[in-house]
């Protein structure tokens, strides 16, 4: 993708992009506006869209912003810039915005052999509640995932236990309409086919089984933040996996369609279809922002050829014992 600056590891190709069009790129869209991995030559995100894009601002006790061509969307409206670029890292910022006053840097930046690493820096400018009372804050980050055979996501209940214990997949039959959750087997690893059969077989987990997880029976738009340190899905023969350092201050996000829907021609070999293409998404979440206060968020998205749960977990582990670690910023 030309005029997007490009990094790559081992693994894969990521081009990032600040709000401008570029080709079939949309304008006010910024973050990953491709991911492909090596050797595949497929964009694992809707190629007129991105993955990890700053999407949304929420302060609590601030108007409604509406733009004047009628976007609800505040961070694809003001304006971004790459600021820096180079073989190893993308800085964009995005200077105070004009209605909810917060200013951003998102840094990303990769390490071998697969892994993206996304900073995100905010800065708050102005309170719009009353002194004493709480001003909650938050910001959708979004991925648009390109037709991947399998839509669900998949989540470790208790990440402490064994590898193969207390995971879970999640999905919708159409937005808005209450998640169904299924247990995936403990007694052995899945392939991709496996994740398959897993969510299609077997009944949805009743109201006092997902209780019992600690999720909510009906939880759109937003997971409980703080409930999961990690997630991944499946799109072909890759997991995309994402962890964050400070998961206290993330809400887990899922859409069945969130990046719209599209036709996918077989050519003969079979019908042509209708494709969802799911958004596999995080908040930010901030109980009570304070005014002047630089707020900082980890994440990183790990692009693992197709592997097992334990390698998963593992993945993890090694990434919550880095030195740098820390619960929050």
């Amino acid at each position: 993708m030309d005029g997007f600056p490009m990094l790559q590891t081992a693994g894969f190709f990521a081009f990032i992009a600040d709000n401008r069009t570029m080709g079939i790129h949309r304008s006010g869209l910024n973050g990953v506006a491709s991911l492909i991995p090596r050797g595949s030559g497929n964009n694992l995100f809707v190629p007129s869209t991105v993955g990890l894009n700053y999407e949304t601002l929420g302060l609590q006790g601030a108007p409604t912003f509406i733009s004047p061509k009628g976007s609800p969307f505040e961070p694809r409206c003001e304006p971004m810039t790459i600021h820096h670029a180079d073989e190893r890292s993308v800085v964009l910022v995005q200077p105070e915005t004009s209605h909810a006053r917060v200013s951003a840097r998102i840094t990303f930046h990769v390490e071998e052999p697969h892994y993206l690493h996304q900073r995100i820096e905010l800065t708050f400018h102005r309170r719009f509640v009353e002194p004493g009372r709480p001003s909650r804050f938050t910001s959708l980050f979004a991925s648009y995932i390109h037709t991947p055979p399998d839509p669900h996501l998949y989540f470790k209940v208790d990440p402490g236990t064994s590898p193969l214990s207390d995971w879970i997949g999640i999905t919708q039959e159409r937005a808005g309409s209450p998640h169904l959750i299924k247990r995936l087997p403990s007694d052995r690893e899945l392939d991709a086919a496996g994740h398959l059969a897993a969510m299609a077989g077997g009944a949805p987990l009743s109201g006092s089984d997902i209780a019992a997880t600690g999720w909510p029976e009906r939880a759109f738009p937003r997971f409980r933040e703080g409930s999961c340190p990690f997630y991944y899905g499946i799109c072909f023969d890759h997991m995309v996996l994402k962890m964050f350092r400070q998961p206290e201050r993330v809400a887990i996000v899922y859409s069945p369609d969130g990046g719209g829907q599209e036709m996918v021609y077989t050519g003969g070999d079979g019908p042509d279809r209708m494709v969802r293409n799911p958004a596999w998404d995080f908040n930010l979440v901030l109980n009570d922002v304070e005014e002047g206060r630089t707020y900082a968020w980890d994440v990183c998205l790990a692009l693992l050829p197709m592997s097992t749960r334990a390698q998963v977990v593992e993945e993890y582990r090694r990434y919550r014992a880095r030195p740098e670690w820390s619960a929050s910023a």
